[in-house]
């Protein structure tokens, strides 16, 4: 037996045994954190579900197929379960084995589809990524590549190997079909493996032009906004005069805003950063000014004077608002994009392992294809990339402890044993956030009729004071008339 015989044989039982033991344990690890609530109401995490079922039914099959299969070969030790088992056994394994395994392939060509979809047109990402489209889509390829696989029933029973010392049976192709067989052979071979990898790779390449195109344009535009921003606060195009009545005019909005707010308030703000909606009670009050200033006493500079002081205040809240309304915005949006981005590399990660495992498997079989299967050579070099082909089922699980932040904290709750935490945690979360949400909408709209009955009031004092003035006019006039 030649060296390259016996690294194939200890391989091909004790390799896949690692590899499948490895994946069964990440791939039932994967299921219980893709349930919590933190994944279930994203399609990108219900493929990535789906792909950890069918990787695990795959995995738990090759055991019994393959693994225990090689291990009783080589010691005679009669654990080939699935071999010694009635003919519908070894039937239903066998069509579960491709099915499972032509489902996984296609389940990674559809989020990768996706996910192009979400990187061209990020506007359409809330019509696109649904859970339920993606469950449609799951169950879509399902019965496709159970019509596609319907041949291995037909293929597929237990035969006897009659041997003299011991009398054995295999599960294994029905040697009458054999000749048809490896016509549907090089088929499943293209659907399975050539199709989605072509397929997958066009898409990476399209979805990482993409990404570099939009890093660049984002790049550009962030220049673009601080060199504005560097000239709105430093202009260089207006006159030397024009600089200091604007410096002027900024100092005193500055100083007019103080002395109104010191003047109205008569409790002191709170040190630190001004929410919105301080600001825009500091426009209302502001507001409140200088419609009071606007019924003075008659003096005509005064009432001039303090609306133009007013007006200015105005404008330098009004504008400090609108600030702060643009950098809340600007920060969902750049957390809406870095969880995209997020999601994005993850589904990168685990469809360029797939091409990158499965290319040497499919290279090799093809080779021993053209040679008939008859090449000892090229065979025991299949054994060897098979191992390959076995690390995609396997490997998905470290991908996602990888490049998943909230992936591993999940998993250290799993770990600890922590399921309730685990699984009520987030919705917890949700309660609240959906509390405060409606407070803050409540407290929002009691501002909004705040604002409307003070204008209310002000119009009736209004009316009020010109009534008044009216009556006191017509007095003086009478007692003029009248002397």
């Amino acid at each position: 037996m030649s060296t390259l015989e016996t690294v194939e044989q200890y391989m091909s039982i004790y390799g896949p045994f690692i590899l499948t033991t490895l994946g069964i344990i990440g791939n039932i690890l994967s299921i219980l954190i893709f349930l919590s609530p933190r994944y279930r109401r994203q399609s990108s995490y219900f493929y990535l579900l789906s792909l950890a079922l069918s990787d695990l039914c795959f995995l738990i099959i090759n055991l019994f197929e393959d693994t225990f299969r090689n291990h009783n070969q080589l010691y005679q030790s009669r654990i080939n379960f699935l071999d010694r088992s009635p003919s519908f056994i070894c039937i239903l394994v066998q069509y579960a084995r491709s099915e499972t395994r032509s489902l996984s392939s296609w389940i990674i060509v559809s989020f990768t589809i996706e996910r192009l979809i979400v990187v061209f047109y990020p506007l359409k990402r809330a019509i696109i990524c649904r859970r339920k489209i993606a469950r449609f889509v799951v169950f879509l390829l399902f019965i496709t590549t159970l019509l596609c696989n319907i041949n291995v029933p037909f293929h597929y029973g237990i035969i006897s190997l009659h041997n003299p010392l011991q009398n054995d049976t295999i599960c294994d192709i029905l040697p009458k079909y054999r000749a048809i067989y490896m016509r549907f052979a090089i088929t499943t071979m293209i659907l399975v493996y050539l199709l989605p990898m072509c397929i997958i790779g066009i898409v990476n390449m399209l979805i990482c032009c993409k990404l570099w195109r939009n890093s660049l344009m984002l790049d550009k535009s962030e220049d673009t906004i601080s060199t504005n921003e560097r000239h709105h606060v430093y202009p260089s195009s207006v006159p030397s005069s024009q600089h200091s009545s604007y410096f002027s005019e900024f100092l005193s909005c500055i100083h007019l805003s103080a002395r109104s707010s010191s003047s109205i308030e008569s409790k002191k703000l709170p040190k630190g950063r001004n929410t919105p909606l301080d600001l825009y009670h500091s426009t209302g009050k502001l507001l409140n000014i200088n419609k009071n200033l606007s019924l003075g006493n008659g003096s005509p500079d005064i009432e001039n004077i303090g609306s133009h002081r007013s007006s200015r205040s105005l404008s330098s809240a009004s504008a400090n608002f609108s600030l702060q309304t643009k950098y809340s915005v600007s920060s969902a949006k750049n957390q809406i994009h870095s969880r995209t981005q997020r999601v994005t590399a993850t589904l990168l990660l685990v469809s360029c392992s797939f091409l990158l495992l499965n290319s040497p498997y499919c290279a090799v079989w093809i080779a021993n294809y053209v040679h008939g299967f008859k090449n000892s050579t090229l065979k025991s070099i299949k054994e060897i990339t098979e191992l390959f082909m076995l690390t995609n089922f396997c490997i998905n699980f470290l991908l996602y402890c990888v490049s998943g932040k909230v992936f591993r904290s999940e998993l250290l709750c799993l770990l600890r044993c922590q399921w309730k935490e685990l699984y009520d945690r987030y919705e917890g979360e949700r309660k609240v956030q959906r509390k405060t949400r409606s407070k803050v909408e409540i407290q929002l709209n009691e501002k909004k009729f705040e604002i409307r009955a003070s204008c209310l009031r002000r119009n009736d004092q209004q009316r009020h004071l010109t009534a008044s003035s009216l009556k006191n006019s017509k007095c003086l006039m009478n007692q003029r008339s009248s002397r």
